[in-house]
């Protein structure tokens, strides 16, 4: 099988602020986000307003959420918390999934045609955003210092083209070393949302 998916040479960030989010965010035809829990986009003004800007547009697609749903209180949850909040209080880190559920409820609310969101109790292997045409990853760690600002990569790739491919759970064997690890990434993004359940 031979795919048009080239991707661009990666990036590796010091911290997700190196991505400029917003600025990408606001110029996207289509938005996938996959990670625990979103507080951090709820208190950057940036991002919201770049949300909403990418939203209203008449040619963006869909923005797809999936976070974790801590209510479901999986076997590893003890465990995950301390991954990602290590030494913060179990109510201070409920608030962080309070926060983190309004402001999608928010979103949602205010562009119901564009914004799906859905909450698993699978455990989040790695926080993972596509943007446009480029897969976003990092990683939990046991670490006082969050996934946010760990080092992140950055992969130029047909993320569409990936996400329909693994929609129909392809496993391609020939493309390249570097689109074959976005397509892991994206895959892992879809599967995710394939066992979460839908909450808009």
């Amino acid at each position: 099988m031979t795919l048009p998916y080239g991707a661009g040479i990666p990036r590796l960030l010091a911290g997700l602020d190196e991505a400029g989010l917003p600025e990408a965010v606001a110029q996207a035809d289509r938005l996938f986000f996959h990670a625990a829990l979103y507080s951090n986009f709820a208190r950057d003004k940036d991002m919201v307003q770049a949300l909403d800007i990418a939203l209203e547009r008449p040619d963006f697609e869909h923005l797809d959420v999936v976070s974790l749903d801590p209510l479901a209180r999986a076997p590893y949850w003890d465990e995950f918390r301390s991954v990602l909040r290590q030494d913060m209080p179990a109510a201070t880190l409920q608030r962080e999934f309070s926060i983190s559920a309004a402001f999608l409820d928010a979103l949602a609310s205010r562009h119901p045609l564009k914004v799906r969101l859905f909450v698993t109790g699978a455990l989040p292997l790695a926080p993972i955003l596509l943007i446009g045409d480029t897969v976003y990853a990092g990683h939990y760690a046991h670490c006082p210092v969050p996934a946010p600002h760990g080092l992140w990569m950055a992969v130029p790739a047909d993320v569409a083209a990936l996400i329909e491919l693994a929609e129909v759970g392809a496993s391609p064997d020939t493309l390249d070393s570097t689109v074959l690890g976005a397509y892991r990434l994206v895959h892992e993004c879809v599967a995710a949302r394939n066992v979460s359940r839908r909450l808009a």
